[in-house]
């Protein structure tokens, strides 16, 4: 902290001794008024100790480590719900688990989360299979938000004009500026958050406007365009959610229901298992996606089109043309074609199709849609609209820029926002605050915005937080605290609260209590109802209910001029990172992008058509120019994107001095319009002769040819001949058979990966990382081909570059019967179990990598280096105690996550060792997956699901013709007639 000695290298010194200089050193600290200041506001008891002369009241402070021990622990601010551990608290046992149910947050919106704890430490995220939005699933920010709780780079004090002090201090300057907002009421003082989908939050917001009435609210919202579009179409803003279950056609422009989102986790698993139900009936529920950049949802259609915006608006109104009678698609082009495709499914799936846009779309592209949803009836039967869980009536960035260049705001609260990052570059938002007298930001991070306010105030994590969040169909998720708050920061809720000075209280549990508490209930009922809420993670039946809409008479805007030259440029959230308000997670950085696979940086994607119309390669550096203002970044041919558009993407580029995501990658953020925030046309491009290469973890990607029926990927026509091997006589091996015992009378662990349902999301990847103590090595150790995970997401193209399909194959280890690896290593470090699995003996590793090079599916990872050593001692409480933390010079794997398989045996053990049940193994990528594409479990089981998978025509072994056996199979793809193989 700017402005605090360095305490724990004092002490260091002091051990050591450095002569009389070093002991002048500790009387000049001791005695500074700056260091006696900070111990009276955080510490009280610590600084009488210090108050005493010189060295002497210093060794004192610390021999007693009140500032590093016990205080440390302590909250100051008499909270009095967090549970102690001076005395065992109920129900915990040391070294066993214990689940809560609570809420991950997602740009303001909630997926229901159970969370891991041992020992009062938050350890791992699991889904929550009962809430009724994410049904189980998570995603990688879900997945990740365990980290973020122990994120050394989370702000850590209240902190004023740059320097650190209290919250005391905060709210006494407060007192009288509140005093003086009740007197004005409010004029001039504004407010800006994020989406707000708490009713807790909306509460206090609303008590905070009744306290000062002429108090502006402004909202930074990245679904603006979307509700818009619905403003046009039906008069109000509303919420689409699909009905996949009721779908026979699904036709995305420019959609983006299974990317990284808000949506993702409940529109995957609701989209899949729609797909799962056409499949039990012989057919298949086809996707078709025309979109300027390709996404996960482009990439798992079945039907994908790449098209610039223009084009896709003009899909939408020939589309909508036909519908209301007028002329059938026509044309010869490839985009044509694919119009009249998509066309006739739509047409013979009247009133059961579905058409959607995403969140880049512009407003007169979802206007579009929801037309022709309604012309085919599709209005109300597989679409229902809800209204936004996100509260309304606030005002917008752009409004909030309006009024500080006109001296309206006096004064600005950002409660958990970061307008100066995040805001479209064209605001020049830093420069605005600096006509604003009075400017207080609360964040979990000290950010941007946070360097440029006069207060800057520290969030609680969710994690160490009460509180409440909707999810996108209006279902209320309880957030609840499973650690006392690390840093001693406050909640929004509270925050409000304190602001409002209401003369209620201000403790968040009481804020949830008093919004949820009926009128006229008693105390006993309530608390079993909020305990009921709290252990199932949500309200029941708080979905918000389906609003009858109807379209309005207004014609559609007519379609607007082509740009007179240059290029599109679109920009799209980070597939990993998002909008980078978690950039310095470093499993985030290192997790490969689903596409691009590159890591710990974004890159400018530009089409094959354009790359090699201006000569560029991966790894040149190009600038993207408009107006004054620039991007520079290495660009990265993206197959599947529209002729001549640049993608770029956010979440980097950041500049906060001292974190972890600082110089990373370059800000999109620069270039983004306000009218226009998604797509900036007429840009230029400009090479700038240099180069640099992008760490990526996947350098081939073209699909290679099917020699002899031996694809590794494959796919199937729903109801077409099998796409697994064929059955026959065992194949000879040099391995000797397996051991005379019956090993059938023990379970035997195997797995099925469903390559139709996997959608390249990562959250398996960063689920395993979180469980498995899986340390990152950074940008320099990726380049040289160190990544370290322990399961992958191959991504291959099938097709030319113009317009390919897309597949994703997650690769952990095969678990081999016949494994090469144990055949290679000279000290059987790598051997079998009676139950199938392939374990590695870590202290038994000399580090020969024999067993790497045997490998055919290159799934295995040596640890070159130290990874672990020197973590920040906070980071370390994430470790899981069940998997070794290893050391530099051993190989690393995936075990099936054979912890897990030992508790369920020991709990099968207190049932007079009973059988381990099918289910009650879940590997950790298993419970991650929002669509179930992973299934594991005892393949000697016939009644298990993994037994059923392995008996599936689509079935087959990756690199079957080696005869090593995998115990891991796939599930060949779905594809339309004609595309099988």
């Amino acid at each position: 902290m700017t402005g605090v000695p360095d305490l724990p290298a004092l002490r260091a010194r002091l051990q050591g001794g450095d002569g009389p200089r070093f002991w002048r050193s500790l009387d000049a600290v001791a005695d500074s008024e700056e260091f006696r200041s900070y111990l009276a506001v955080e510490f009280p008891a610590a600084s009488r100790l210090a108050m005493q002369p010189g060295r002497r009241g210093f060794l004192k402070l610390m021999a007693a480590s009140f500032a590093f021990g016990g205080l440390a622990a302590c909250s100051p601010n008499g909270r009095d719900y967090e549970v102690p551990y001076v005395k065992e608290p109920e129900r915990i046992v040391p070294g066993t688990s214990l689940s809560y149910a609570s809420s991950a947050l997602f740009d303001g919106f909630g997926n229901g989360i159970l969370v891991t704890t041992r020992n009062g430490r938050p350890l791992k995220i699991e889904g929550n299979p009962d809430h009724p939005w994410s049904l189980g699933g998570t995603d990688v920010l879900a997945q990740a938000s365990v980290l973020g709780l122990y994120d050394p780079f989370r702000s850590q004090a209240v902190q004023h004009l740059g320097r650190p002090t209290s919250w005391a201090d905060f709210e006494a300057a407060m007192l009288g500026r509140t005093e003086g907002w009740r007197a004005s009421r409010g004029k001039g003082l504004a407010l800006l958050t994020g989406p707000v989908t708490s009713p807790t939050l909306a509460a206090g917001l609303a008590k905070l406007r009744e306290a000062y009435p002429e108090m502006r609210w402004y909202a930074a919202s990245s679904r603006d365009g979307l509700h818009e579009g619905a403003r046009r179409a039906f008069g109000r803003p509303v919420e689409t959610i699909p009905d996949f279950a009721k779908a026979r056609a699904i036709v995305s422009l420019d959609g983006d229901f299974l990317d990284l989102g808000p949506g993702q986790v409940g529109l995957s698993r609701r989209w899949i298992e729609a797909r799962r139900a056409a499949l039990a009936q012989g057919r298949l529920l086809p996707l078709f996606s025309a979109a300027p950049t390709p996404g996960l949802t482009s990439a798992k259609a079945d039907d994908a089109l790449p098209a610039s915006s223009e084009q896709v608006e003009a899909i939408a109104r020939a589309m909508l043309a036909a519908a209301s009678g007028g002329a059938q698609p026509s044309g010869d082009d490839l985009a044509a074609r694919w119009t009249r495709r998509a066309w006739d499914a739509l047409s013979a799936a009247r009133g059961a199709g579905i058409v959607t846009a995403g969140l880049a779309a512009s407003p007169a592209l979802h206007d579009l849609v929801h037309r022709l949803n309604g012309a085919l009836g599709n209005t109300g039967a597989t679409l229902r609209h809800v209204l936004p869980a996100a509260e309304i009536g606030a005002g917008s960035l752009g409004e909030l820029a309006t009024a500080m260049d006109g001296g309206e705001v006096e004064a600005l609260i950002v409660l958990g926002a970061n307008p100066v990052y995040d805001a479209p570059g064209a605001l020049d938002f830093a420069k605005r605050m600096e006509r604003v007298p009075l400017k207080i930001h609360a964040g979990l991070y000290y950010d941007e915005t946070g360097a440029h306010a006069d207060w800057h105030l520290p969030l609680a994590h969710p994690l160490e937080s009460w509180g409440d969040v909707r999810s996108l169909d209006g279902t209320v998720g309880l957030i609840q605290p499973t650690v006392s708050p690390l840093y001693n920061g406050h909640t929004p809720e509270e925050i409000v609260a304190s602001l409002a000075r209401t003369g209620e209280a201000t403790e968040p549990l009481d804020l949830l209590k008093a919004r949820w508490r009926n009128e006229g209930e008693d105390e006993a009922a309530f608390s079993a109802r909020f305990g009921e809420a709290l252990r199932r993670g949500f309200w029941p039946d708080s979905q918000a209910p389906v609003e009858a809409v109807t379209l309005t008479g207004a014609t559609p805007a007519p379609a607007p001029s082509a740009p007179a030259g240059g290029i599109d440029v679109v920009f799209r959230p980070d597939g990993t990172l998002y909008d980078g308000t978690h950039a310095d997670l470093a499993w985030l950085q290192e997790l490969p992008k689903p596409l691009t696979k590159v890591v710990w940086e974004n890159v400018i994607a530009v089409s094959p058509a354009l790359a090699a119309r201006e000569g560029i390669a991966d790894g040149d550096l190009v600038r993207i120019e408009a107006g004054s203002r620039s991007v520079t970044g290495p660009a990265w041919i993206q197959p599947g994107q529209a002729a001549d558009t640049v993608t770029l993407s956010l979440g980097y580029g950041r500049d906060v001095p001292d974190h972890l995501s600082r110089g990373l990658g370059y800000d999109a953020g620069a270039l983004r319009p306000l009218e226009t925030p998604w797509r900036l046309a007429g840009a230029k491009l400009v090479r700038t002769g240099e180069r640099k290469m992008p760490a990526t973890t996947q350098h081939l990607g073209a699909l290679p040819d099917d020699e002899e029926g031996r694809a590794i990927i494959r796919t199937q026509v729903p109801g077409g001949p099998p796409a697994g091997d064929a059955k026959g006589s065992p194949a000879p091996s040099f391995y000797p058979p397996p051991d005379s015992q019956d090993r059938w009378t023990v379970a035997q662990w195997g797995m099925a990966i469903d390559l139709d349902a996997c959608i390249g999301c990562n959250a398996c990847v960063t689920a395993c990382q979180a469980e498995n103590n899986i340390p990152v090595v950074g940008q320099e150790e990726v380049a040289r081909g160190r990544w370290l995970g322990w399961l992958r997401i191959d991504r291959y193209y099938e097709g030319g570059p113009e317009a390919p399909a897309t597949h994703f194959q997650p690769v952990p280890c095969m678990h081999c019967e016949a494994a090469p690896c144990e055949l290679g290593c000279p000290v059987e470090a790598t051997l079998h179990d009676s139950e199938g699995l392939n374990l590695q003996v870590y202290n038994r590793c000399v580090g020969t990598r024999t067993c790497q090079s045997y490998c055919p599916y290159k799934v295995r990872r040596f640890n070159y280096l130290d990874y672990s050593g020197g973590m920040p001692p906070v980071a370390q409480q994430q470790r899981n105690p069940d998997v070794t933390v290893r050391s530099r010079g051993v190989m690393e794997k995936c075990t099936y996550c054979i912890q897990r398989i030992a508790a369920a045996r020991i709990d099968s053990a207190k049932d007079a060792h009973a059988p381990i049940p099918d289910g009650a193994v879940e590997t950790a990528c298993q419970g991650a997956c929002p669509t179930r594409a992973i299934i594991f479990g005892n393949i000697a089981d016939p009644e298990s699901k993994v037994a059923a998978a392995k008996r599936d025509p689509r079935n087959y072994a990756l690199l079957g013709h080696l005869n090593t056996k995998p115990r891991t199979t796939y599930l060949a793809g779905l594809v339309p007639e004609g595309r099988e193989g």
